[in-house]
């Protein structure tokens, strides 16, 4: 079967390919080079006009590396194993491939005594994932850590950092490639049919004709969208997206001395964002400084967003809605960082986060009716951090598909 769309991107797609990866973002682009490195044939199929850039969550977060400090063994275990594992593997892989990336620490915040008691939990937390190094911080020494941080107590933790997104999922994208992955951009996949031994993609392409790709394996990591990608081969799936919106504003750091950072990101303690399908886990409206320089391994500038805010929304169209003021934010800031002012703020960016109607977990997991369709369903926060350790885990899972 020859395609003219898939012709015209440098891509040949015979009667069968092996595996099709639905969605090219970073944790789609993990995947494709983990996989890379023991099969040929496999496609990304991506419905965005390129990969490179980083679209939706992939770019559309604040960078942070992660430290396993957040997600217990009971209710989050992929997270907390995840988390940790792909923060020592990103750390790695960008010294190696030369990408933007810095181990900057983080400083969590208690202004109450309340949230003196939750950074109790979180320190034992992290102690039980092995999260390296976390230590206490006192009341008095947290402006020694931050200048122009306030707070009652705090934890430091040495492993959370900062990594340059668009240019992590570019080095994927690159080391896929010369792999031998083909990527198929702005390819939308509209039905997916299967019979145990192989699935059949139905796909439209930029051009709105469409087209038909037969694989014996797939992965669906499509995203905010990966709930309706499940659903094309089991209408019965039980995962849906509970659409959040997160919103993000920016300030420059070197305008006012008492706004800037030295370097580290600089978290409330956690809480919760109330959706109509329950409580989400949030780590809070945080400070995060940014990149100067993308020339590895990258230097700090003294830009700094301030965010995410999470906004529950009716639906999808409600992920792209108008931001909340200025105003809201510092008032968010303010218990730990007093100096910010609503003029000091421009906007930065917003936007979706994969989170499931009652699933607080990442769901990694053949269907039920069809083993060689897996699924990776609510791939939020820590999805970025944890993207490399989710692509090991999916290549374990295709290795024992005997493929």
């Amino acid at each position: 079967m020859k395609d003219d769309q898939a012709i015209e991107q440098g891509v040949f797609v015979g009667d069968e390919i092996l595996i099709a990866i639905v969605g090219g973002g970073v944790v789609g682009c993990a995947v494709a080079w983990e996989l890379s490195g023991r099969y040929n044939d496999i496609f990304v199929i991506e419905k965005n006009a390129g990969i490179t850039q980083g679209e939706n969550q992939s770019s559309r977060n604040s960078g942070v590396i992660h430290s396993g400090i957040y997600y217990d063994e009971e209710t989050r275990p992929q997270k907390a194993s995840l988390c940790v594992e792909g923060n020592r593997l990103i750390y790695d892989f960008c010294k190696t491939y030369r990408v933007p990336a810095l181990k900057t620490g983080k400083l969590i915040v208690a202004t109450t005594r309340e949230e003196e008691d939750s950074l109790g939990v979180y320190l034992e937390r992290g102690i039980k994932n092995r999260v390296p190094g976390i230590k206490e911080v006192a009341g008095s020494k947290v402006k020694d850590v931050e200048p122009n941080v306030r707070g009652k107590s705090g934890l430091l933790i040495p492993s959370a950092g900062i990594v340059e997104p668009t240019s992590l999922v570019y080095r994927l994208h690159t080391l896929a490639s010369q792999k031998g992955v083909q990527f198929m951009t702005g390819t939308e996949v509209i039905g997916v049919e299967g019979n145990g031994d192989f699935m059949r993609l139905h796909v439209r392409y930029r051009d709105g004709q469409t087209g038909r790709v037969k694989a014996k394996a797939m992965i669906n990591s499509a995203g905010i969208e990966a709930d309706l990608v499940a659903r094309f081969i089991n209408p019965r799936s039980p995962y849906e997206l509970d659409p959040v919106r997160g919103e993000s504003y920016k300030f420059y750091g070197h305008k006012r001395p008492e706004l800037g950072l030295s370097g580290m990101n600089v978290y409330p303690a956690p809480g919760y964002v109330t959706t109509p399908y329950g409580r989400h886990f949030t780590v809070g409206v945080h400070l995060t400084p940014t990149f100067a320089s993308y020339s590895f391994p990258g230097t700090l500038g003294s830009t700094v967003t301030i965010g995410p805010r999470l906004v529950s929304v009716a639906d999808r169209d409600g992920l792209s809605g108008p931001p909340a003021p200025p105003e809201v934010f510092v008032e968010k800031v303010r218990p730990f960082f007093p100096g910010l002012r609503e003029e000091d703020l421009i906007w930065h960016q917003s936007g979706g986060q994969a989170r499931l109607k009652g699933h607080r977990d990442f769901v990694i997991m053949t269907d039920s009716g069809m083993e060689n369709f897996i699924n990776l369903l609510g791939i939020d926060s820590p999805g970025l951090t944890s993207c490399l350790a989710i692509a090991r885990k999916v290549k374990a899972t295709v290795e024992g598909l005997g493929l």
